[in-house]
Order: structure tokens, then sequence, then C-alpha cells
């Protein structure tokens, strides 16, 4: 099956049920009688910007990260705000904690941006660990996601 015909039905699939892992998505591909492997969902989770965000139950699930017409700017801001959980300043570094599977949107959008405060980033699954030239520019960062965030 082509990616794009996969990831069409991973759209319709993540629109029409809340799905919070992997394993549930190749589940409902296996259904619509789509083949895959956890390495090729993971592929296509990256490329279709989805990220995990709370329902309204309360419960984690994939939504389509929508681009619109926002500068990468306000998607960052955007992105914190529903994504970030939890943020510490060591020395010159700013640590961001995501719900699991969000660290590398935020990673990305930061190094789309090339904050002047920012040497570089590092994203994982669920941390980002974004690295400054000094105290000060690292305390920028903390003070710019802080405004962001919601806990």
């Amino acid at each position: 099956m082509k990616k794009s015909s996969r990831q069409m039905i991973i759209k319709q699939i993540i629109n029409n049920h809340a799905i919070s892992t992997q394993e549930e998505l190749l589940h409902y591909l296996k259904e619509e009688g789509v083949e895959a492997t956890q390495a090729t969902i993971s592929r296509d989770i990256k490329e279709m910007n989805l990220v995990k965000t709370n329902s309204a139950n309360g419960n984690v699930k994939y939504t389509i990260f929508q681009h619109n017409k926002m500068s990468e700017e306000e998607k960052l801001e955007q992105t914190i705000g529903e994504v970030v959980i939890k943020l510490t300043r060591v020395e010159f570094m700013t640590i961001v904690m995501t719900i699991p599977g969000n660290a590398h949107v935020i990673a990305a959008l930061l190094d789309a941006i090339d904050f002047p405060e920012m040497v570089g980033t590092v994203g994982g699954n669920d941390t980002v660990l974004i690295i400054s030239k000094d105290q000060e520019d690292a305390k920028k960062l903390y003070d710019y996601f802080s405004k962001w965030t919601s806990f």
C-alpha cells in the first residue's frame, strides 16, 4: 500500500477514534486491511505531525497538529500550552517535559525558529533538552516557556 493511502486511513482513524497508543492504531489499521509495522507507523506519526493531547475524559489521544497559517512561533506557543507538563532550568540548560510522544515536535519547532538564546536542542520521546550559551540565555528561554504553560 502506498504511504499516502495509509496515511489517509490513519487520519480517518484518528478523527473517528480516541487512539492513545501505536498498538491501538495498528489494530485499527489491521481492521481496515492495512498491514504495517510499528516502525512504519512511528514514521507516519512523525510525518503527519500527530501529537498526543488530552481528550475530554482526561485520557491521552493522538491528534493531528494543525499548521493552518500560524507562524512557527505561534505553533510553538500553542504546542507548549497543549503538551508541556513540566519545566526545569539547570545552569545553562532548560529541560522541557511533555506528554509522551511530543518532545520531537517542540524540538523541531525550536530548531525552525532558531532562538538566539539557544545553542541547540536534543528531543526525545517526552523530554527536550535546550542548551544555551549561559545561564542568562537559559533563563530567558525558561521564562518564555513559562508564560505559555498552564501548570
